[in-house]
């Protein structure tokens, strides 16, 4: 695993969930989310590896 957190935050009012990454010092906004898949996406477009592990992971 990479180390790099990643964070799905609570819904907005459209209904989407914000998806950041903390990298090289800061946090990175990655997209707004509607489903699983949309996170998938937007982990596998930022280059990061392992995602069995990452969405396993309860942190």
């Amino acid at each position: 695993m990479s180390g790099v957190p990643i964070v799905v935050h609570r819904p907005s009012v459209s209904g989407g969930r914000r998806a950041t990454v903390h990298r090289d010092g800061r946090d990175e906004f990655l997209g707004t989310a509607y489903s699983d898949h949309d996170v998938v996406m937007f982990i596998e477009e930022a280059g990061i590896t392992d995602l069995v592990y990452i969405l396993d992971e309860p942190q």
